[in-house]
């Protein structure tokens, strides 16, 4: 075989010859560099990248990964390219299936980079890890924690889980997450705000038992005070919160004039103290979980909101669970403890469990980047009607 030219071993070809001043195109000849800039914005606007693996039936997954004309005008223009540089990673969205994948792909990332990223979206709410003798559901915001110099203009959770996880999900990023300057959570029922008392949260781990911090309470004004005490009420931090107009109508959350702002409070007649809530029967009657809630935090004007490296522990902190440990580090002896439920003949005890090797991944097709669907689960009576 001949041995590859100097050209051919470069990974980008204006590492290897000039740029073409393209003095022949109209687009680099005409265009002041102004108008240029606006082209490339808008281009990378409506452009996503999307990874990992997404709930199925059974025990499968769906495994995603992006198109691969995402970054064509940087591979086939030199120009371009040069004029653009790493500005793209400020425009693109980046949306992530499932939590591990997002820690995967981002954990090793210089602080540099991450600091230059400013739309994502994230799909789920808890991850599992599996320790030496037990199991732990660890939140979202836990998980952003290991990504420091992470501080995205825009943060967009899916929470599709069990109404209960997704409203103590959304309380805990209120409460300690950081990161992001806007957060939208989309929760796929508008159970999470009128679920009983009872259901209040529980986990395997004594410090995870329900605690009175975990019980459901008028929204958004309990958040919005959360809010308050984190960024100053001179700052003006907000909480809004919006249903859907119409029941699974999926996607239309995002619509203004299809969504209504909503605000809780006891119903009349009854004298409930601010920490007490029954099944709320506005949110929980006939088709009435099926409207969407899109609940829309913003932090605080000239607050710091940079994800640092030294910040507090959270209560299921992984950095607690595994201290001085990198992600890599921390997944390799989860995946090594996860073994230690095969079976004496070495089969998988709970269903069949596909990786990227048995399960080609789809390819990311979209109209819009905002575009997302919810998983069918079969599993969970609350989830049944959610269909992708």
């Amino acid at each position: 075989m001949a041995e590859k030219t100097k050209e051919q071993k470069c990974e980008y070809p204006e590492q290897s010859a000039s740029v073409d001043p393209q003095t022949g195109s109209l687009l680099f000849q005409r265009l002041p560099q102004e108008i240029r800039n606006l082209i490339w914005t808008q281009l990378f606007c409506s452009t996503r990248f999307t990874f990992g693996q997404r709930p199925a039936k059974g025990y499968h997954k769906a495994w995603f990964r992006p198109a691969g004309n995402g970054l064509a005008l940087l591979r086939t223009c030199r120009r371009a390219r040069l004029e653009i540089g790493d500005s793209w990673l400020r425009y693109v969205t980046f949306c992530f299936e499932d939590i591990e994948t997002m820690l995967d792909r981002l954990s090793a990332r210089p602080i540099d980079t991450l600091s230059k990223l400013r739309h994502m979206r994230i799909r789920g709410d808890l991850f599992k890890l599996s320790h030496s003798d037990y199991d732990v559901h660890h939140r979202l915001v836990s998980a952003l924690k290991l990504l420091p110099g992470l501080r995205l203009d825009q943060l967009t959770v899916l929470g599709g889980g069990a109404p209960h996880v997704c409203y103590d999900a959304l309380t805990g990023l209120i409460k300690h997450g950081n990161g992001w300057n806007t957060l939208r959570y989309i929760c796929h029922t508008s159970e999470m705000l009128g679920f009983p008392l009872e259901q209040s949260i529980s986990h395997p781990r004594d410090r995870w038992k329900a605690q009175p911090q975990y019980w459901r309470k008028p929204q958004p004004k309990h958040w919005q005070t959360i809010m308050e005490a984190r960024d100053g009420v001179a700052s003006n931090p907000s909480v809004v919160v919006y249903r859907a107009k119409e029941p699974a109508k999926y996607g239309s959350i995002l619509d203004p004039s299809r969504r209504v702002k909503f605000e809780q409070k006891p119903r009349h007649g009854q004298n409930l103290r601010e920490d007490t809530f029954p099944a709320d029967p506005e949110l929980m009657t006939g088709d009435e979980p099926k409207k969407e809630l899109l609940v829309i935090v913003k932090r605080g004007s000239g607050v710091d909101y940079e994800e640092k490296e030294d910040s507090p522990l959270t209560e299921d902190d992984i950095r607690r669970d595994f201290p001085g440990k990198t992600w890599g580090q921390i997944r390799a002896e989860a995946t090594k403890n996860r073994f230690r439920y095969r079976n004496e003949d070495g089969a998988w005890p709970f269903g069949p469990v596909g990786d990227e090797e048995e399960y080609p991944p789809e390819v990311d097709s979209y109209k819009d980047v905002d575009e997302y669907g919810w998983p069918l689960f079969h599993s969970h009576p609350a989830l049944r009607h959610f269909a992708l």
